[in-house]
């Protein structure tokens, strides 16, 4: 666990807490917080409300059922953030704002930040934990890893200090969060002047049909249906995109090297190699979450505008996703938000 825990703020009043290597405690109202597995359990704060503990169960009983972490997640998690370097990573204080099973902790320990730390408020968060502390038992010797603190939390509502990490990177979640807005600015909050903000969310241009034929279903059936149940459910459908996949898209696309004409290709053609159990993990994903929004580029240039980015780019990635890159003031630097 990192030594320096001075970031972590009580989600009650907002002071210091005290870690005195069992717990944690509150310098000012008392109340202690515990650790288990690894992970700081700071998951009490009232912003929590029934659309994402929904969502968060879901989430957290999937991520069980799908806690697989492969070679090919690091090349998908690179194309997520680029054109963002991931060589920049090296040397920073990182925040990560929803980390599932741990997949994109571990892809980012590789770049050897100076320190991660990493939020999620399902009870996946305790996998993410276990991975890492495995992968750090297999280093070879004189091999270090950085500083990894996991804490359950909620991301609207962010026990941390203000303006304390380098890079904050928030994949496939914003999205998800019931206020996008409220979660958008306590990873800005966090953020330190000068530091790089990076998001990758779902968009609405190019995702028609799953906005006005797949969304009802998730809204209205899917979501509310146990996950392992889901899973056999959704099995026709995960069985039809997998033939897809395999007969079609990606012999055409020469396994996602070339495009193609067929519809909605940029994506189907990237995870064409992909096995059967991450198409699985894809199709489930899509349709177990009480909140899932699809936003537009509009609406996300309409969240940062408050912020006054210093740089702001949003990238089309796949004509279905969109990747955004921003940076924070300086101190006496410029607020321009120009490009907004």
């Amino acid at each position: 666990m990192m030594n320096d825990l001075s970031f972590l703020k009580c989600p009650d009043c907002r002071l210091p807490l005290e870690w005195n290597q069992v717990e944690l405690l509150c310098v000012k109202c008392g109340r202690s917080f515990p650790v288990t597995s690894g992970v700081f359990d700071l998951s009490t704060a009232p912003s929590i409300t029934d659309k994402t503990k929904k969502t968060v169960a879901q989430f957290g009983e999937s991520w069980k059922i799908f806690d697989h972490i492969e070679p090919y997640h690091k090349k998908q998690f690179a194309e997520w953030i680029a054109p963002f370097p991931v060589d920049d990573f090296k040397d920073k204080v990182v925040f990560e704002g929803g980390c599932g099973k741990g997949r994109h902790t571990l892809t980012i320990s590789a770049y050897e930040p100076s320190r991660i730390v990493s939020v999620d408020l399902s009870e996946a968060i305790f996998i993410a934990a276990s991975k890492m502390a495995a992968m750090k038992e297999c280093l070879p010797k004189g091999k270090e890893a950085p500083e990894t603190v996991f804490i359950r939390g909620d991301l609207k509502d962010l026990p941390v200090a203000d303006s304390f990490f380098d890079i904050v990177f928030c994949v496939g979640v914003l999205h998800h969060i019931d206020d996008p807005r409220k979660g958008l600015e306590e990873m800005w909050r966090i953020l330190k002047p000068g530091g790089k903000l990076l998001l990758w969310v779902y968009a609405r241009e190019g995702n028609g049909w799953i906005v006005h034929l797949l969304d009802p279903l998730r809204k209205g059936f899917t979501s509310r249906t146990p996950t392992r149940f889901l899973r056999i459910m959704a099995l026709p459908l995960t069985s039809f995109l997998f033939f897809l996949l395999k007969a079609v898209y990606g012999p055409s696309s020469g396994w996602g090297k070339r495009k193609t004409p067929l519809p909605y290709s940029d994506y189907l053609n990237s995870i064409s190699t992909f096995p059967f159990r991450e198409i699985d993990n894809i199709v489930v994903d899509h349709l177990c979450p009480a909140v899932a929004y699809y936003l537009s580029k509009e609406e996300i240039e309409k969240m940062f505008r408050p912020l006054r980015p210093t740089s702001f780019t949003t990238r089309w990635h796949h004509r279905n996703s969109w990747t955004v890159l921003a940076e924070k003031p300086g101190v006496s630097g410029s607020q321009d938000a120009g490009k907004l």
